[in-house]
């Protein structure tokens, strides 16, 4: 088809849908609703997704953790560790100290044990988090006001804690300054030198810190640790350091296998990938759902092309009587679905993106619209104007150019 006669048939295909606008509008809002439904349920699953990633960084970078215990999944992150029993050694500690800063940049040691918290008049329950001043780099948690506990406090075994977020508001009054007051943790009185930042996890804001070496004395009385929270120097090091753990820690347990070892160890690898696994699953689940939209708009312009072929088989005749060949009809009516659906499409994507910008801004909801879902969703929207036009078409280039002239 040359230059000229593409443009003619695309004046012709707009004049006959401005025609009737209406029914135009009618036969495009199927390719709308789709289009627009495919990238704001694209966009949402994928804000979900980065939701869920960008918790699992709260979490630390590069994080692995060796817990105590019988192996449990892949999870990274266990909500009660308090009724297992600390099988972690001092020696254990100093091993993974021990390895290459190309493999293991902090470690930081913890138990935890479930307490009794109380400031005044005020009695809670929380957990407490015996550990060491790398905690915070290593699990990317920092206090908001005051300060952690420092080196010279765990050597001192200093009564010193830092509050959880939750914990603070369910102790003090809004607004009341809690450093240098006391706080009785089963009886025992601690002096609060800082507040954590919230994270929205009750595990770490319905929680306090202490000093390791507090904690194994004042409330486990156990020397051994029930995990060990490390930081790998890189992702790309990950497995290999976990295979490395794995190894010397069998050997350091006088265990013949991982199977019947006594510790575990998580790794943020594994759960990162099964949770881009899951959401990538979800996302495409919607997607489809919503492309069922596109096919209905995609029958909806066939049918609505076919009924265009009726009305205008006098005009066929006409154009095929003064020398229009068969493929020239088809071309035609071609052009005219493909502008229907493409139109449809362009409008369709301004509501996806309009959707998702209102789901953001409106809704409070993370949602990421890309440029490969928009460029997939519109270019679904040509394939089914190409698609479904194509019958209809074919059968006007097939009329009978006197049959189609003498037709009332």
């Amino acid at each position: 088809m040359t230059r000229q006669a593409l443009l003619e048939n695309t004046r012709i295909s707009i004049r006959s849908i401005l025609s009737v606008p209406v029914r135009s509008i009618l036969t495009g809002l199927g390719v709308m609703i789709g289009v627009g439904a495919v990238i704001t349920l694209v966009a949402l699953g994928n804000g979900a997704q980065k939701q869920v990633e960008a918790g699992l960084e709260a979490l630390g970078a590069n994080l692995l953790i060796v817990y105590s215990g019988e192996p449990r999944g892949t999870a990274l992150v266990r909500t009660n560790t308090s009724n297992i029993r600390p099988t972690l050694t001092e020696t254990d500690i100093e091993m993974i100290r021990a390895l290459p800063p190309e493999l293991v940049r902090l470690v930081a040691p913890a138990s935890t044990a479930n307490a009794q918290l109380k400031y005044e008049n005020r009695n809670i329950a929380a957990t407490v988090i015996g550990t060491t001043v790398e905690y915070p780099d290593v699990r990317n948690f920092y206090p908001v006001y005051g300060e952690f506990f420092s080196e010279s406090d765990v050597e001192s075994r200093r009564a010193v804690v830092v509050l959880g977020a939750q914990t603070y508001r369910d102790l003090f009054v809004p607004g009341q300054d809690p450093i240098g007051e006391r706080v009785r943790i089963n009886g025992i009185a601690f002096r609060v030198v800082g507040v954590m930042e919230e994270k929205g996890s009750a595990a770490q804001d319905a929680s306090v810190l202490i000093p390791i070496s507090t904690f194994q004395r004042s409330v486990s009385g156990s020397s051994n640790y029930a995990m060990a929270n490390i930081q790998a120097a890189s992702s790309e090091v990950m497995r290999e350091l976990q295979v490395i753990l794995e190894r010397e820690l069998l050997r350091l347990h006088r265990m013949p296998s991982i199977d019947v070892a006594d510790f575990y160890i998580a790794n943020q690898l594994d759960l990162l990938s099964t949770v881009q696994g899951v959401a990538g699953t979800f996302t495409m689940l919607l997607a489809s759902i919503a492309a069922i939209s596109l096919v209905v708009g995609g029958i909806g312009i066939m049918n609505i092309m076919l009924v265009s072929v009726t009305e205008r088989t006098r005009e066929i005749g006409v154009r095929m009587a003064l020398g229009a060949r068969g493929r020239d009809i088809m071309a035609q009516f071609l052009t005219e679905a493909v502008i229907l659906s493409v139109a449809g499409g362009v409008i369709g994507v301004a509501l996806g993106l309009g959707a998702s910008w209102a789901a953001v801004e409106f809704l409070r909801t993370a949602a990421v619209a890309t440029a490969s879902s928009v460029a997939t969703a519109f270019g679904f929207s040509v394939v089914i104007g190409l698609f479904f036009g194509g019958y209809p078409a074919w059968r006007a280039s097939r009329l009978d150019p006197i049959e189609a002239l003498r037709y009332e």
